[in-house]
């Protein structure tokens, strides 16, 4: 009777489980399938599910219902507040343990006596009852613990974990949402550009507007003028054609002077008055840049022709970019005999690839109508000394027919012109440009002050052994106590810090040899042959010495004679040598200077020889390789992009 009692009870708790999870099913959002919230029901198929999933589903996938596939959009969704309750009792329901398997006694007993589990085994880490753990035998000398003690501990470790677990969660919700915000702003951002750029574009539009409404009333003035000048000359003629016919012979006779009158004074006003400036056409842009052009002007065709080696124009120097016409005469490649090839090459120029328009005219020489001539225009993406163009140019048997090349002066006219694509491109160029004029100045900058003071280190080394070259020698003419010669020891060196010190202190760092020589003014200068009291005055330095020596700049004059005896010393001859040498030394730096100073090369100068020589190693790297893009096309259809790569002249047409 208790097994049957028992029997049904389990019968009721199993009956009573299968029915909270049914009513949890019901509950349960069929999109992310977890716990409702915020509820909401399709009016289709009364589906429930939680509003923030609906919406994403139909904002980001597509406007109907994932279940039933009916066309949905937010506001038909109906919200269901009822729900929250009714989640939350069935919450109640699954926290007071109707569903927990610890109050499960069938599957929580022993499965030998059929007794509660009571008892965990320590030793060997199993569940087991109290008659196992007393009289089985198998776990006599284990350790013992209650069950619900372990059970606690087991909780409490995983309910931890779960903690962490959800706190991790968490953390990813949190990181998904901040993610999505960041999509929002970046959408937002996004949005508030293309406005911004509406806004600037019909400003834009409406400037050109303005300028239109100018044009015109400019234009229909000159209209309105010539207008009613036309109108009196017609009404002038009608009346003139009205006497005529109407007036007797008399009557005309009588009345031809005053229409000789009239008609006279209409012709007294000369057409030039009624001739203006015609209103030029053009509108400037404001968001894609003008085009920078130059001509080239291919001088002995025919003879160009004859070489199968291309022809390169002038070079388009443009805002640190170098442009230049590829041309080959007499065709590239398959073409060879038949097409002229005209490429535009970049020979210098940022080091990333970047995308540039381009045109290419062919000026018609046969009349000066602009419409005659042969104009192809494409944007491609170009690499430093890369080529684009037209393989099949023009054809060559045309040339002169058409009236394209000059058989008189045997010229050809080709005119090139690119742009970048906008604004913001023609500034990171410029940009990028700047910073190499930078990068120049400041290397020519350290340049100049590393020859700077190795100048001030030879001027001091070479004063220096002057001067002790001097302070050693006594002519034997001229006697001298050794006091005297310390003090013109002294002297010097005197002078030879204040010649440094002066060539140091100079407010930019750096002093010409003539303002360092002009600053010794009044100061002694001791020649090794023991000669003194030489005064440098002005500008003028006078240096006694065996041998003559001048040595002249622009802005000073260093002259050494021969106005005292020579020395016949054998001794001495070391430092008449070093006197020499340092007078020498003098002369190179004084002309050096001079040098620098008259010819000034900018940094612009300097930029633009290096771009030549890199242009010269291109055409060297040219006459083995050649690289070109071609854009071909027919003489009627437009211009479609093709990279085609060659080596060797095996041009892919």
């Amino acid at each position: 009777m208790a097994n049957r009692d028992h029997s049904i009870s389990n019968a009721r708790v199993t009956a009573d489980e299968h029915s909270v999870e049914s009513l949890a099913e019901v509950f349960r959002c069929f999109i992310c399938m977890e716990k409702l919230r915020d509820a909401h029901l399709c009016p289709h198929c009364s589906k429930l599910c939680c509003y923030t999933c609906i919406r994403r589903w139909l904002t980001e996938q597509r406007s109907q219902c994932p279940h039933c596939r009916a066309s949905l959009h937010l506001h038909e969704l109906v919200n269901c507040r009822w729900v929250e309750e009714v989640t939350q009792q069935l919450d109640t329901l699954q926290a007071t343990g109707l569903t927990n398997p610890r109050f499960d006694e069938s599957r929580d007993r022993c499965s030998v006596h059929r007794e509660k589990l009571s008892v965990y085994c320590w030793t060997c880490g199993r569940c087991i009852c109290h008659q196992c753990a007393l009289w089985g035998g198998t776990h006599s000398g284990h350790t013992f613990k209650p069950l619900e003690e372990v059970y606690e501990q087991h909780v409490t470790q995983i309910s931890g974990e779960v903690g962490q677990l959800k706190r991790r969660l968490m953390e990813l919700v949190s990181l998904v949402q901040e993610v999505e915000r960041n999509v929002e702003c970046v959408r937002a951002a996004k949005d508030e550009r293309v406005r911004e750029i509406r806004n600037a574009v019909e400003l834009m539009i409406a400037r050109l507007d303005s300028q239109l409404k100018a044009k015109l009333l400019t234009l229909m003035g000159q209209k309105n003028s010539l207008t009613l000048e036309s109108e009196q000359l017609e009404a002038l003629l009608q009346e003139i054609e009205h006497q005529l016919h109407t007036c007797t012979r008399s009557e005309l006779i009588v009345k031809s002077s005053e229409l000789s009158r009239m008609i006279h004074q209409v012709r007294k006003k000369p057409m030039t008055s009624f001739v203006t400036a015609p209103v030029p056409a053009d509108f400037h842009s404001e968001i894609v840049p003008g085009y920078d052009s130059a001509t080239f002007v291919m001088q002995n065709f025919t003879q160009l022709q004859l070489k199968a080696d291309p022809v390169y124009s002038a070079p388009l120097h443009v805002n640190g970019l170098c442009w230049r016409l590829k041309v080959y005469p007499d065709g590239n490649g398959v073409v060879r005999g038949n097409y002229l090839s005209v490429f535009l090459e970049l020979s210098a120029g940022l080091p990333e690839t970047s995308k540039y328009e381009y045109r290419v005219e062919m000026i018609h020489q046969g009349s000066r109508d602009t419409s005659k001539n042969i104009v192809r225009e494409f944007a491609s993406d170009f690499e430093i000394g890369e080529c684009w163009g037209y393989n099949r140019f023009f054809r060559l048997d045309l040339l002169a027919t058409e009236g394209y090349l000059n058989t008189d002066l045997d010229t050809l006219i080709l005119r090139f012109q690119v742009r970048p694509p906008t604004f913001y491109q023609r500034c990171r160029d410029q940009q990028w440009y700047i910073s190499q004029l930078v990068t120049v100045q400041n290397q020519y900058a350290t340049q100049i002050n590393d020859l700077k003071e190795r100048l001030a280190i030879e001027i001091s080394r070479n004063t220096v052994t002057a001067t002790r070259g001097a302070g050693v020698t006594t002519p034997s003419h001229q006697p001298q106590t050794q006091e005297g010669v310390d003090n013109d020891s002294n002297e010097i060196i005197h002078s030879t810090d204040a010649l440094t010190e002066n060539f140091y202190s100079s407010p930019r760092g750096s002093r010409s040899i003539e303002s360092v020589l002009n600053g010794i003014t009044q100061s002694e200068i001791t020649t090794p042959n023991g000669l003194r009291r030489q005064h440098c005055q002005g500008d003028n330095l006078s240096l006694t010495l065996p041998q003559s020596i001048n040595v002249c700049s622009p802005k000073s004059d260093v002259s050494i004679d021969q106005n005292s005896p020579v020395v016949s010393n054998p001794s001495n001859k070391s430092q008449n040598e070093n006197s020499l040498l340092f007078v020498q030394t003098l002369r190179q730096h004084l002309s050096s200077s001079s040098s620098s100073e008259s010819g000034e090369i900018s940094e612009h100068d300097i930029y633009l020889e290096d771009c030549e020589n890199e242009e010269l190693n291109l055409g060297l790297m040219d006459e083995n390789f050649n690289d070109e893009n071609d854009v071909d096309e027919s003489m009627t259809d437009d211009p479609k992009p093709v990279k085609i790569m060659k080596i060797e002249e095996s041009f892919h047409s």
